[in-house]
């Protein structure tokens, strides 16, 4: 028992020891500093929305005032007028009951067979032959003229600088040339000199003349060419031909028609 109680004391003053020794220890540590922040404080803002109130804006366009307009149109009488034939297509001539031969134009004459002369004289017969038909063919189209010199000599026109210069001249004194190379028959306009034609001992011409009469007079040869309208020599390539219908050679020409 005197031993139990003598221990006790002894751990009693070595606890004792113990505890003051890690009083001392522990002043020699400085204590952690403890950082206090203030929190910032999130406030939310609620923002009151007034009423819309409409106001009414007050009209600033007026009324329209209407105008009458007096009439300014008159009555007018619509009366009944003829028609009359504005194109009168050419018809070739027919042999009466005395088998007289037809009495042909001798200006439309004239012209179709210059027309065969210059433009084929150097082709056969048969191309002779279609460059006439080719004339007829456009009289009788009403794209063309309708009278056979018309149709040769159609193209654009300008006056002769001689009678440009004076103002006060008449119309029928004045002279007018073809455009170059614009004209429906290149010989017409080409700018070249055209030979002196012999009329009396001249059998091209004299063959011409008579293609040019037989086409007028009896209307020879019509499906020669299937209605072609135009033609070029076959050294040129112009580009109006892309637009047409080939119909054939004939010598050195090349026919088309409108398809």
């Amino acid at each position: 028992m005197a031993i139990l109680t003598r221990t006790r004391y002894l751990l009693a003053i070595l606890f004792g020891f113990t505890v003051g020794m890690a009083t001392v220890l522990w002043k020699d540590v400085p204590a952690p500093e403890v950082e206090i922040k203030e929190v910032e404080k999130i406030v939310e803002k609620i923002v009151e929305v007034e009423k819309i109130v409409e106001i009414e804006v007050p009209k600033i366009v007026t009324e329209i005032e209407t105008i009458e307009v007096p009439k300014i149109i008159k009555e007018f009488e619509i009366k009944e007028v003829p028609v009359v034939k504005t194109r009168i297509v050419y018809l070739p001539g027919t042999v009466d009951q005395d088998n007289e031969p037809p009495v042909i134009d001798p200006d439309e004459l004239h012209c179709m067979t210059l027309n065969i002369y210059r433009e084929s004289h150097n082709q056969s017969i048969a191309g002779q032959i279609a460059v006439a038909r080719v004339v007829l063919n456009r009289v009788q189209d009403r794209r063309y003229p309708a009278k056979v010199c018309d149709v040769i000599y159609e193209g654009p026109i300008k006056e002769s600088w001689k009678t440009k210069k004076d103002p006060d001249l008449p119309e029928n004194e004045r002279v007018y040339y073809p455009v170059r190379n614009k004209c429906q028959f290149s010989w017409y306009c080409d700018g070249k000199k055209d030979e002196l034609i012999n009329y009396e001992d001249n059998i091209k011409w004299k063959v011409a003349q008579d293609i040019a009469y037989q086409i007028l007079a009896f209307n020879k040869w019509a499906g020669m060419i299937e209605g072609a309208t135009h033609y070029h020599a076959d050294y040129v390539s112009p580009t109006w031909r892309k637009q047409m219908r080939l119909i054939g050679k004939i010598d050195d020409h090349i026919f088309y028609r409108w398809d």
